[in-house]
């Protein structure tokens, strides 16, 4: 009698596809195009991201040791909030009719990878949100200032160097992490009944097969976010919805 214990198949994945560099660039302006098939529907999310994003730093504004990290944090759940707008490209594509309320239920499609994607993505913002406010409280020396007041310190002030070193490495690293764990899970979670397992190890092998391409989709988020954000957040009721629509060109051109 053969007492030995059956292992469970290994998990498989859908193949990813290999890239090229420019595809990012691709992935724009197919995201531009979907942005104003239906304005209103996707600036409404662009809207409520800004609000979110504005409340987020009112909240912060008089909390030197968050505030920073509440700009970045707000970046690390953003793929979260754009589930509509991934619906709402699933849709197009599909030629099926998308009105507005119904990409709002688009967590209806999958609810327990959506939820699950939603928690990792809140503990990943708290956890930045601990690093921050640990950093800053051990290696900031200088007088207490107002949070942009102190970011402006930290960043001309050659003493504050080893903490603007350190907080740029930790942040990068975090910050890569997330962008491989999310860059095709979201948008393929709505599109597809797949578990949370799936869709983040998927997402991890398109970052390891297209490491340039995506490193390059990575910078242009970024920049496109920063405009937003050096427009007092109003660019980001345009750039959000931009970036969401792209998103989800990305894991369709990425994975088969």
């Amino acid at each position: 009698m053969n007492d030995s214990v059956a292992v469970p198949p290994a998990p498989t994945f859908p193949k990813v596809r290999q890239i090229d560099f420019a595809a990012p660039l691709r992935w724009l302006g197919l995201g531009w195009q979907d942005l104003w098939r239906q304005p209103p529907a996707s600036l409404f999310y662009g809207l409520a991201i800004a609000v979110a994003g504005a409340v987020i730093l009112g909240v912060t504004a008089n909390l030197p040791y968050l505030f920073a990290a509440a700009i970045t944090g707000f970046l690390l759940v953003a793929p979260m909030l754009a589930a509509g707008l991934y619906e709402l490209s699933r849709r197009y594509l599909a030629k099926e009719p998308a009105p507005l309320v119904e990409s709002m239920l688009a967590w209806k499609r999958n609810p327990s990878g959506l939820v699950g994607f939603g928690l990792l993505s809140i503990l990943a913002g708290t956890l930045w949100q601990g690093i921050s406010a640990l950093i800053v409280v051990l290696f900031y020396k200088g007088a207490t200032l107002s949070p942009l007041a102190m970011m402006i310190e930290v960043l001309i002030n050659p003493q504050h160097f080893f903490m603007f070193f350190t907080y740029i490495c930790v942040g990068g690293v975090l910050a890569a992490l997330v962008f491989t764990l999310s860059v095709v899970s979201m948008p393929m979670l709505v599109d597809r009944r797949c578990d949370l397992i799936c869709a983040l190890g998927t997402s991890i092998n398109a970052v390891a097969e297209n490491p340039l391409p995506l490193a390059f989709w990575a910078f242009l988020i970024m920049l496109l976010t920063a405009l937003g954000f050096a427009t007092a957040l109003l660019g980001l009721i345009v750039v959000m919805p931009w970036l969401g629509h792209a998103s989800f060109h990305a894991y369709k051109d990425l994975v088969e």
